[in-house]
């Protein structure tokens, strides 16, 4: 018989980013409605040769790209959320952020802000979605133990 599943929701994930470059903790993004994370892809070498087996090509591992983090936030204009995404991106350098899962686990990366697009929809709430590209390295951290 199978088990329980540890299936979980992504109610209570924490976005959060520096402030300032050197900033040595982080301020949590306000009112996240949606994350997509970083994912990682690795480009594809060919390394096809006269002689590779049935005339098939074949490929060895590249560099690897970390990708891009997207979300969206529900918007206040000129609010504390929008000063801070709006002043990392003016700088044009990567900004620390960290991903806090439901259970505690962290991914932290630097991120390029290259996109923030507000939305006004007639009968629903403003959002604005934030579009970033990851450089270097994504951190995965284990939870604490005894945490989440």
């Amino acid at each position: 018989m199978a088990g329980n599943s540890q299936a979980m929701t992504g109610l209570g994930i924490v976005i959060a980013m520096k402030a300032t470059a050197n900033a040595t903790t982080y301020t949590d993004i306000g009112e996240p409605t949606d994350i997509t994370p970083p994912q990682s892809m690795d480009d594809e070498i060919e390394v096809t040769h006269y002689n590779s087996p049935n005339g098939t090509k074949e490929f060895i591992g590249g560099l690897t790209d970390p990708g891009e983090c997207t979300f969206t936030i529900n918007y206040i204009p000129d609010g504390a959320t929008e000063r801070l995404i709006l002043g990392a991106k003016a700088l044009r350098k990567p900004r620390g952020f960290k991903l806090t899962w439901p259970n505690g686990v962290t991914w932290t990366f630097d991120l390029l802000i290259r996109g923030f697009q507000p939305t006004a929809p007639l009968n629903d709430r403003l959002t604005a979605e934030v579009t970033g590209r990851v450089s270097g390295s994504v951190v995965i951290t284990p939870a604490p133990s005894g945490g989440a």
